[in-house]
């Protein structure tokens, strides 16, 4: 039961305000795993403010065989700290005291999932055998399939549960109360009412993921924003905001088409105005189309440096975007086989996996898929009600998840005291990581900003004059934003015409002349936000300041990738960096970046951004000797 609030007189509003020891917000597994954590630590004055424990990315999200990321457990294979953290850093742009980190603390989070009933599959011996994943030569990646993440949030939600600890729902984190560089709480909207309330606390974890709202084609849950304003208007950096996943994902019921999907080789369609048919991916790859959709389902992620070589199959995504520009709709068709078609054509590679597989000689992809993977045709019936027996799939190049995030150190503290990012919303992995280390990742960094936050015994604040004109300033531009005509219909109109701005103009295909048109965009609607935007119901307060958040993560997001072409740095990660349009025609003579040490930080300053450049950490020898290590922390 959440604790009673007091009333405070604010001007001429009531407030309710309310006194914990530590907040954490967000209700994915980052948020939950740091609430459990800090009760099984010993702390007790705590709470989670979430929109709900329903909405987060981490329960409703996937693939077709959802990876974990972990150090070795299993066989012969040899495995280390070090190996891990050095395979994290070589993806580019990433700390060193990071990779430790996530290394170090993965198997300690990964047995505890298991202890909470994450039923991660084992041999006949105890041992958790693992795979290889993308950009990692190890077998480090294991899963529970399609929903791993889910299933991790219902065990951390039936744990958190079983504690007393203050879950409180409905309510959207919209400005943090900072004084001296040091955290004292955070202002919420309740997502119903439109009523304010404050929670004022000295220890304050940001788990809110990235910045899902600010694209249209996106794979995040449309019911996820992110809230990455929060930290940013606060006073934290933002690095590495230019380095993002994308790849092909279905777009009415969006989830990621790797693995499986491809693997069973569907016919890529698209349709004009007229509702003609265009089996296109000839014209783009020729014979050697189905060899590189087979090729996608293990190297999902648009890359480009597999556009030329022996591994091109980010071509394949490359076509869909093209076929996008003109115009036209994109799917994916499982009911039936390219008209060209021929087992006999494919490499040996594909033809091999699909012959061990037992459905080589099966007529069609989704007899193939259904035979090889059923849990995988049967995701998209009984969660979406799309038969892929009869219904091909929209389809798009669709952001996944966010590399970058809010700036943070070894105990996942950012420059605030006290204020803390965990999972996607905190700056962990650079230009590119392996898979599932995004999952891994969720755990580690809001174990860690538990245990800190139990080391640093902060005491409790109260109601201060600087949390009140905090308070206030909050207030009036509440007011202002609910003195207006909008509704909700044009609220999410705004939302939409900027989001489809972004992926036009600024997602994984990026031309400085584009970033700079969506750019200016971004700022006449802020510049103009209130007046715009401004809502005739309080209980739709919310929905506009989402709007806002998204409005100021683009604002970033954009200030950094402006940067990155300013410097000009080329293609790397996940997207291309292009001189014009007509150089997409020519992805063999697209020049990928080397430099894999610079990091891009952005901040907001006076409502301006602000940005500069850095080097990465490098990774540096940990203390090994016991007594040393026994002493100091045992002295902490």
């Amino acid at each position: 039961m959440q604790k009673k609030a007091d009333i405070c007189n604010i001007g001429s509003a009531k407030v309710q305000v309310f006194l914990y020891k530590s907040v954490i917000v967000g209700g994915g597994c980052a948020g939950l795993n740091c609430a459990d954590t800090l009760f099984d630590l010993g702390e007790r004055d705590i709470a989670l403010i979430t929109n709900s424990l329903s909405f987060s990315t981490s329960i409703n999200t996937g693939s077709d065989k959802q990876t974990y990321y972990k150090l070795s457990t299993a066989g012969g294979e040899q495995d280390s700290v070090q190996d891990m953290a050095k395979t994290l850093f070589s993806g580019g742009c990433t700390e060193g005291f990071h990779c430790l980190t996530e290394a170090a603390m993965s198997l300690k989070c990964f047995y505890k999932l298991i202890r909470l009933g994450v039923d991660f599959p084992q041999n006949e011996y105890g041992e958790y055998v693992g795979y290889r994943t993308d950009h990692d030569l190890r077998r480090r990646a294991t899963s529970c399939g399609p929903l791993t993440s889910k299933f991790m949030a219902e065990a951390l939600i039936r744990s958190v549960k079983g504690k007393d600890i203050d879950i409180i729902e409905n309510k959207r984190a919209a400005k943090l109360i900072v004084e001296d560089k040091k955290v004292r709480g955070v202002i919420c909207v309740d997502t119903k009412t439109g009523e304010i309330s404050v929670y004022l606390s000295p220890n304050v974890v940001l788990a809110t993921g990235g910045p899902s709202g600010i694209y249209r084609a996106s794979v995040y849950p449309a019911c996820h924003s992110g809230a990455l304003s929060l930290a940013l208007e606060a006073g934290c950096e933002g690095v590495n905001l230019t380095e993002w996943q994308y790849g092909i994902a279905s777009t009415d019921f969006r989830w990621n088409l790797s693995g499986s999907f491809m693997q069973v080789i569907p016919r890529f369609v698209s349709v004009d105005e007229n509702g003609n048919e265009f089996e296109f991916l000839h014209d783009y790859l020729g014979d050697e189309r189905y060899d590189l959709i087979f090729q996608k389902g293990y190297n999902w992620p648009f890359c480009p440096t597999k556009l030329s070589g022996e591994n091109k199959s980010s071509l394949v995504d490359l076509a869909v975007y093209r076929e996008v520009c003109k115009g036209r709709k994109v799917y994916l068709d499982f009911t039936k086989n390219d008209s060209l078609y021929d087992k006999n054509h494919l490499c040996a590679e594909a033809r091999e996996y699909l012959e061990s597989c037992g459905v080589l000689h099966l007529d069609s992809p989704i007899q193939r898929l259904v035979a090889m993977n059923d849990r995988a045709y049967r995701l998209y019936l009984d969660k979406a009600g799309i038969d892929l027996k009869t219904t091909p799939l929209a389809i798009d190049v669709c952001a996944q998840h966010n590399n970058g995030g809010i700036d943070c150190d070894v105990n996942y503290e950012t420059c605030i005291k006290g204020l803390y990012a965990s999972g996607e919303c905190a700056g962990i992995f650079g230009v590119a990581r392996p898979g599932g280390t995004a999952l891994n990742s969720t755990q580690v960094s809001s174990m860690r900003a538990a245990e800190h936050i139990k080391k640093s015994n902060r005491q409790s604040v109260c109601l201060n004059d600087n949390d009140k004109k905090t308070i206030s300033d909050f207030l009036d531009l509440c007011t202002k934003l609910t003195g207006g005509t909008n509704r909700l219909k044009e609220v999410y109109t705004n939302r939409k015409n900027i989001a489809a701005k972004m992926s036009e103009c600024a997602s994984f295909v990026r031309i400085a002349k584009n970033i700079d048109s969506v750019s200016s965009a971004v700022e006449r609607a802020l510049s103009n936000f209130e007046k715009e935007n401004a809502v005739c119901d309080k209980t739709l307060l919310f929905e506009v300041l989402t709007n806002r958040d998204i409005l100021l993560s683009a604002k970033c997001v954009l200030s950094a990738m402006r940067e990155y072409a300013a410097c000009g740095f080329k293609s790397r990660g996940s997207y291309l960096v292009l001189e014009k349009e007509s150089d997409i025609a020519f992805p063999e003579k697209i020049m990928p970046e080397t430099d894999t040490e610079t990091l891009i930080k952005v901040h907001l300053e006076n409502g301006q951004t602000k940005t500069r450049l850095s080097k990465v950490s490098k990774i540096l020898e940990s203390e090994q000797w016991f007594e040393k290590v026994y002493n100091a922390y045992y002295e902490k």
